[in-house]
């Protein structure tokens, strides 16, 4: 009797129980964990028509396609591939839709995990902190208020050193040297020769209008025509203007004139 045909038959049998048994296990074993970015795959059997992914949105937490369908009886085998960018436990069925759009009633869940890339006890560092090295604590903008205003305390004295008073027009170019009758006299000596320019009389005129304010105390901002007036009347002011007044109606080099008297009341008493 030949025993080998029973023995061969009942290895086919049992073979034939395996490979019906393997998808059920692949389909229904628990899913493992995918991290977010990396694409998980999942085989799932599916009874109905063929479905469709779900269009992809702005906010959409799953990306999920259909890499390959496979006739399953009455039903469709989905190999189903996914990525994920919320770590979370998610239904790939919500993710499926019938050709017309529409969602699908009635599908088993199909559970995937996602999870996160760092441990969830993570402190957000990403470089590990060694011991000794400076490290800035508290808020980045406190820390540069804090520089900026040291820097102004170091360069405050700088800029009040540098600073210039404030001062006239004749004191610009140099009018509150300690000898200020030795800057008009050049200045006095073309006007008393004729030979003074437009240019040259203005800045005289300056000079010696600045130099009234600030002695007298007058506004700078004041009527330059009446300032003139009130000079012309003052007792050591007004000689050096009439000077002035005059010289520019005689013939050049006519007039005659004590340049140290009209400069007097310039000079800085020693």
């Amino acid at each position: 009797m030949n025993y080998r045909l029973p023995k061969l038959g009942l290895l086919a049998i049992i073979t034939c129980a395996a490979l019906a048994k393997a998808p059920a296990q692949e389909t229904n074993a628990p899913p493992e964990a995918i991290p977010i970015g990396i694409e998980g795959s999942r085989r799932v059997v599916l009874p109905g028509e063929k479905f469709e992914a779900a269009p992809v949105g702005d906010k959409s937490k799953i990306i999920l396609r259909i890499h390959d369908v496979f006739p399953h009886g009455t039903d469709h085998r989905y190999d189903l591939r996914y990525f994920g960018f919320v770590p979370g436990e998610y239904d790939l069925a919500q993710y499926l839709r019938n050709a017309d759009g529409t969602a699908p009633t009635n599908l088993p869940p199909i559970p995937v995990h996602i999870s996160g890339i760092l441990p969830e006890d993570h402190d957000g560092m990403l470089i590990d902190e060694e011991a000794g090295d400076f490290m800035l604590s508290g808020s980045y903008t406190a820390w540069l208020i804090g520089l900026g205003g040291v820097w102004l305390l170091a360069a405050w004295p700088l800029f009040l050193l540098g600073r210039k008073k404030k001062t006239s027009l004749g004191q610009v170019d140099g009018d509150d040297s300690p000898d200020l009758a030795e800057r008009l006299r050049p200045l006095v000596e073309q006007a008393a020769n004729g030979t003074l320019d437009t240019d040259g009389r203005a800045r005289l005129e300056r000079m010696v209008f600045s130099h009234w304010r600030e002695r007298l105390d007058l506004p700078e901002d004041g009527d330059v025509a009446e300032l003139h007036h009130q000079l012309k009347v003052h007792d050591e002011a007004g000689p050096l203007l009439h000077g002035l007044e005059d010289w520019l109606h005689r013939p050049p080099g006519t007039a005659t004139v004590d340049i140290p008297a009209l400069l007097a009341p310039y000079r800085r008493p020693e």
